[in-house]
């Protein structure tokens, strides 16, 4: 979990969300959102299979749209974009201490999406596999 600086921003959200941090962590949701768009793109450019392409949308949408849209009207300083550019350096100095090649990581991580190989999915994604399992059995129909 370490490795993924999506969920950092968006515990910074929680933390925020419920006023026990005065920092804004907006303008990093946006900056990840962008990105996680093109990722998008690029998985569906690539020939991702639908599940993950809607696994992908669905839990972007958790922790990035939606925290987007409930602070998108909150004030944002210079001093929350310092502190998003201290947790990202946190982010590359814990990377360095685990020995974890964010680049390779995160080609890891699109590579379980667009060829299903698995090497490594995240504990959300995890989560997600596990609960749609639990509400459609094999052949497609829902349990529920």
């Amino acid at each position: 979990m370490f490795e993924i600086f999506s969920y950092w921003i968006f515990i910074w959200f929680v933390l925020f969300y419920f006023k026990l941090t005065k920092y804004n962590p907006l303008l990093l949701l946006i900056i990840g959102y962008v990105i996680t768009f093109g990722e998008l793109l690029y998985l569906i450019f690539m020939g991702a299979n639908r599940y993950n392409i809607i696994k992908f949308i669905i839990i972007n949408t958790i922790i990035k749209l939606i925290p987007i849209l409930l602070i998108y009207n909150t004030k944002t300083t210079y001093k929350d974009l310092i502190v998003g550019l201290y947790m990202l350096l946190a982010y590359l100095i814990t990377m360095v201490i685990i020995k974890t090649d964010p680049f390779k990581f995160y080609t890891t991580i699109i590579n379980t999406y667009l060829y299903d190989d698995n090497k490594y999915k995240s504990f959300i994604s995890i989560i997600y596999d596990y609960i749609y399992l639990l509400i459609i059995d094999n052949n497609g129909y829902k349990r529920i």
